[in-house]
């Protein structure tokens, strides 16, 4: 492939997005509508055009989508390309941070993830009041509305106003707890995940020599998914954007993070914060058919918030959209494995052209179970990060130690995985072990304590020594810790989480520095899944709709699109958080290329209209006034047991005897 292909492959709207001479840009992508496709086309046309590739950076979510940009372009310009940068936000600061330390106030530093975070607020909390344990809030909670805080740029009684209002009283004593927090951090060294992004904001705000330092390591930069960054993100961008060249990708109609601090307004008032920005749309939708897009179109246009977005379809018509109703929540995850199934064995589609879409893991539970019953093959998307697991951060905590042997926290996790050895044992020793600058008498101090096997340390030894094998380092920390956690971990699928480790070897085998492989994986925790989906097995994909941007499959169910779902109950009455809403549904909805099938229970539920001091409507449901031309629907009063194919076979070998024994 060469560029002059490249831009050849590009629409109207495409190219000329791609090919701009404006210096800053705002590109309107409509799902399925080749995004990521005009990224690599801007990138590989401005190399091409003689930007060296290393002036370019490329801000993406997920590290998975920073490299297979990065692969597109190298494939378009083969060595011209080399040098060319794309990674998370959070990385990118670490490359900062890592670059030059001083000029960010720092020197050493270590990097905590959110399970130190909750060891440091439940240590600062302490237990709780007996005569009232709702007093304060608990450490999980403290550590959101801190990060919330941190990622909108709030006050800390605003942020309290919008995720926890019941503990408002308490702000004072709260406040003395995060206090407290960011003390031990700053004593310790430590930043934690908003740190990353927060240091590097503040400086650049405060330094015209540090913005002129990092524009000249990018002139260029390429910003995907703009519609969820957060006002800290964009509090990076905003020195920059008068001395690098912005071109920033997004959808304003999939902005759905809003809980986790994205700002909805970056994306939709770009212009009034960048005014000399040119905003280019593409609406040119290659994913789906038009009666999948025109159901999508409308619920958009439902909305009192002007998306201005009409999707076409290049691939033209295809089959209208599908509304199934269900007496209950077993029947409808019955009915989608029996579906599926059938499409299976009658038809031979592939297991993995379904795609079944979910709120939450929690969602999920009943399809799962129907899966499991009906022997449908499916792989579950949006739990559990591989490197947050229990078992795993306890191999980490392993291999933390041997990397800074000055992090307390990681020490205490390591020590109290033995038998015997509980919290004030654990502290005491880790504070000792804090006072030794060398490894020989911290090795001492452990063989003195005397609750970790001699082979242990021996080991740990070992790994000292090894640390900068990363991949060798890893398999000496699982042979260490192995018959220790097996006891641990006995009667909580041990053989489950066993296999898991030989995922992390196969992420170690990728490093060189066992601190740079511990600091990537905490900055962007990989899941399970993603590691298991290289292998491309044949089997249903079962996915939470928070971690469905970007996928798309020939089939899509969206369960339980049901009044008090969507809206989610817990929106009602809130316009922010109700058309936060909407645009989940949105997401959902456009992930489909051939068939879109909605299920709902048949819940009766009256609608009644609210509206905001602005008088906007609140919607409660938003699927009320779909009509016949956009989706057509069918109820289900009877559950279905079998396939077809399978109900012929029983009716015939089945002996029915309606007589008595005259005998």
């Amino acid at each position: 492939m060469s560029l002059n292909t490249l831009i050849d492959e590009l629409n109207p709207q495409q190219k000329q997005a791609a090919t701009t001479e404006a210096k800053h840009c705002l590109i309107l992508a409509g799902a399925g509508c080749g995004k990521t496709k005009t990224i690599v086309a801007r990138a590989a046309y401005l190399i091409a055009n003689g930007t060296p590739a290393n002036q370019i950076q490329i801000l993406t979510f997920t590290r998975r989508s920073a490299s297979e940009i990065v692969a597109r372009v190298e494939l378009a310009l083969g060595d011209q390309a080399k040098g060319l940068r794309a990674s998370t936000f959070h990385t990118f600061c670490m490359y900062l941070l890592r670059r030059a330390p001083k000029a960010f106030g720092l020197d050493q530093f270590s990097i905590i993830d959110r399970d130190d975070q909750l060891m440091l607020f439940r240590l600062i909390r302490g237990k709780d009041d007996k005569k009232n344990p709702n007093a304060l809030p608990k450490p999980q909670q403290l550590c959101d509305v801190y990060s919330f805080a941190r990622n909108t740029r709030q006050k800390l009684s605003l942020a309290l106003e919008k995720q926890h209002p019941e503990f408002l009283e308490h702000k004072d004593q709260i406040a003395e707890i995060m206090k407290e927090y960011e003390r031990r951090k700053r004593e310790r060294h430590f930043l934690d995940y908003d740190d990353i992004l927060a240091v590097v904001a503040s400086a650049l705000a405060q330094s015209e020599g540090l913005v002129d330092y990092v524009s000249r390591l990018c002139q260029h930069m390429l910003v995907d998914e703009m519609q969820d960054t957060n006002p800290l993100q964009w509090a990076l961008l905003e020195p920059l954007k008068d001395h690098v060249n912005l071109f920033c990708v997004g959808d304003d109609a999939q902005s759905i993070y809003g809980f986790r601090g994205a700002d909805f307004e970056n994306i939709h008032h770009f212009k009034e914060r960048v005014p000399d920005a040119t905003i280019f749309k593409l609406e040119k939708n290659y994913r789906s058919t038009q009666e999948i897009l025109d159901l999508s179109n409308w619920l958009l246009d439902q909305s009192p918030i002007k998306y201005d977005k009409r999707l076409d379809a290049y691939r033209g018509d295809g089959v209208k959209p599908r509304m199934h109703v269900f007496p209950n929540e077993f029947d409808e995850a019955k009915w989608i494995a029996i579906d599926i199934k059938e499409r299976h064995l009658l038809d031979g589609a592939a297991w993995h052209e379904h795609m079944v879409l979910v709120r939450s893991a929690f969602a999920a539970r009943h399809i799962e179970a129907a899966f499991i019953q009906a022997n449908v093959p499916y792989r579950f998307i949006g739990g559990m990060k591989l490197l947050e697991t229990a078992h795993v951060k306890d191999l980490l905590s392993l291999l933390r130690v041997i990397a800074n042997p000055m992090d307390d926290i990681a020490w205490m996790r390591f020590l109290t995985l033995w038998n015997g050895v509980g919290d004030v044992g654990a502290s005491k020793l880790s504070h000792q072990l804090l006072q030794e600058p060398e490894a020989d008498p911290i090795f001492n101090k452990l063989e003195n304590f005397g609750r970790i096997p001699d082979n242990s340390i021996l080991i740990m030894k070992q790994m000292q020594v090894l640390k900068d094998q990363v991949e060798a380092c890893v398999n000496l920390g699982i042979e260490a810790l192995k018959e220790q956690l097996e006891q641990n971990y006995a009667k909580k699928d041990w053989s489950k989480r066993l296999g898991d480790f030989d995922l992390v070897k196969q992420l170690a085998a990728k490093h060189t520095q066992l601190s740079e492989f511990l600091e990537e994986y905490v900055l962007d925790p990989i899941s399970i899944s993603e590691i298991e989906r290289q292998s491309q097995d044949d089997v249903v994909t079962l996915i939470t709709i928070h971690s469905a941007k970007g996928t798309e499959q020939k089939v899509c169910y969206v369960a339980n699109v049901s009044p008090g779902q969507y809206p989610n109950a817990r929106a009602h009455g809130n316009f922010d958080e109700v058309e936060e809403e909407r645009r989940v549904l949105y997401v959902a909805l456009t992930r489909a290329q051939n068939e879109l099938i909605l299920t709902k229970q048949n819940l009766h539920q009256w609608a009644t209209e609210q509206y905001d001091e602005q008088g906007r409507k609140i919607e409660t449901y938003f699927l009320h006034d779909l009509t016949r031309n956009l989706c057509t629907t069918e109820t289900h009063y009877k559950q279905r047991e079998q396939t077809v194919k399978s109900a012929l076979i029983e009716r015939q070998v089945i002996n029915l005897d309606f007589g008595i024994d005259l005998d």
